[in-house]
């Protein structure tokens, strides 16, 4: 593993770790939209890495790992995901795909959340969103973590520091209100969201 691997790793370690003190073992509540989760994987999420990234009729090791072979995450199901498949798909699903890895490391823990609480495209955009509104940038809100949007938010974090770390805490809560006001049975996660929100602000 070459050292920027190794970095690479470290960051997600720190930063899935902090997440996880999100998202419980597993939860059926009748009221959350996304169904049976375990770890904070939902069912769709967990059909979407099987499709996606599960060679078909091979048992082949994606992994050393006894429970990251393509056969044992083929067979899984919600009420038995270990921790570990869950790591294995928030890192290939929720820091892989959508390249968060290519943020400033300060960033990553709140994009990174909001990637897992939102979906990566719709955490993607709220970070786009507030970077164009300090000002600093112009760049298309299209959900899409590329090397434009990940240069302009090092350059905007580079200016701003911590305020633009707090900024996107106040996008993500609005974002929040938003999701109850047009779906007031979510009303019953309001608070639990914005305490998790909260835990991202930097004083």
């Amino acid at each position: 593993m070459s050292t920027s691997q190794q970095t690479e790793h470290a960051v997600f370690e720190r930063i899935f770790a902090r997440t996880l003190t999100h998202e419980g073992g597993y939860s059926d509540h009748p009221q959350d939209r996304g169904g049976e989760t375990r770890y904070g994987i939902t069912n769709n999420t967990l059909k979407a890495f099987q499709d996606a990234y599960i060679p078909q009729n091979q048992a082949d090791s994606l992994n050393d790992n006894t429970e990251l072979t393509a056969h044992s995450l083929a067979q899984v199901q919600i009420a038995n995901l270990s921790q570990t498949q869950a790591r294995h798909i928030y890192r290939v699903m929720y820091y892989q795909q959508p390249k968060i890895y290519l943020l400033t490391s300060a960033v990553q823990p709140i994009v990174f959340d909001m990637a897992v609480n939102h979906g990566p495209s719709q955490s993607i955009k709220i970070l786009q969103q507030v970077m164009n509104l300090t000002g600093i940038a112009n760049i298309a809100q299209d959900g899409v973590l590329g090397p434009i949007t990940a240069r302009a938010c090092d350059n905007i974090y580079q200016q701003m520091g911590h305020y633009f770390i707090n900024a996107l805490c106040d996008e993500r809560i609005a974002f929040y209100q938003r999701i109850v006001a047009r779906h007031p049975s979510q009303q019953v996660f309001l608070r639990g969201w914005i305490n998790r929100a909260n835990t991202y602000y930097v004083a």
